[in-house]
């Protein structure tokens, strides 16, 4: 059966959607027929993802840092077969300097923020839906000066198992992407950046850095397959065994 038979008529609720790997996964399952209901701090990008696939999308304004704020958009939302949680933040700084504000800014979105969405997600899921929980490489493979980064990402994959037990028989998994191009790195220099992105493309064997839809191609997958639950899936084009 095609991922489209899978997805058709589904109801995928994507926190994080309006850019980066979570536009990616909206254009995917839209793609495969489904009916998206997509979150993002930004009312200016969630129009931009609701011009571009008109009724197949519907659009809330969410915070997930905020817990009012993710229980008034599940409340709101119809129900779902499929949840994806991908908000990102990152903390940079060595443990020396990194400032309370990164930490909080990180750990509330990586973190408190997911497990926001996971409690306000359930009573609208339906008992043999999924969860996906995205994480980054940092929490997997030590990178100088991103501790708290590296400690909020191992903590996704502990919290992703965690929960694949508790919710049973509904799944829940763990995607971790490696460096991959999207507007996350856009705070640096565009040579800076330019740098960063070479430097992680001749660590990985694969010979590049990822794109957006890889990453998305593995969501989707994690959704159809029913037999995959617990896991936390590396797509990192084999930076982590390099």
């Amino acid at each position: 059966m095609t991922t489209g038979n899978r997805l058709q008529g589904q109801h995928v609720i994507v926190i994080g959607g309006s850019t980066g790997i979570g536009r990616a996964v909206v254009d995917d399952v839209v793609g495969a027929g489904s009916i998206v209901t997509v979150g993002s701090r930004s009312a200016e990008k969630l129009s931009a993802v609701a011009a571009e696939h008109g009724d197949r999308v519907k659009t809330g304004v969410v915070d997930v840092t905020d817990e009012d704020s993710v229980r008034a958009f599940f409340a709101a939302a119809e129900q779902s077969d499929h949840v994806v949680v991908c908000p990102g933040d990152m903390a940079v700084g060595s443990a020396a300097d990194v400032t309370r504000s990164a930490i909080d800014g990180c750990l509330n979105t990586k973190i408190i923020g997911q497990l926001w969405c996971v409690r306000h997600a359930l009573p609208s899921l339906t008992a043999t839906g999924s969860m996906t929980l995205l994480a980054g490489a940092a929490g997997f493979r030590a990178y100088s000066g991103m501790p708290v980064t590296a400690a909020a990402n191992a903590g996704i994959g502990g919290l992703g198992q965690s929960l694949a037990l508790e919710l049973a028989p509904r799944r829940v998994n763990v995607v971790v992407a490696g460096v991959v191009d999207t507007p996350l790195w856009s705070g640096m220099e565009t040579g800076q950046r330019e740098q960063f992105y070479a430097a992680a493309a001749a660590q990985t064997p694969v010979g590049r850095i990822g794109r957006p839809t890889d990453i998305s191609a593995t969501v989707l997958h994690v959704m159809i397959n029913d037999f995959i639950d617990g896991a936390v899936l590396m797509v990192d084009g084999g930076a982590l065994i390099a």
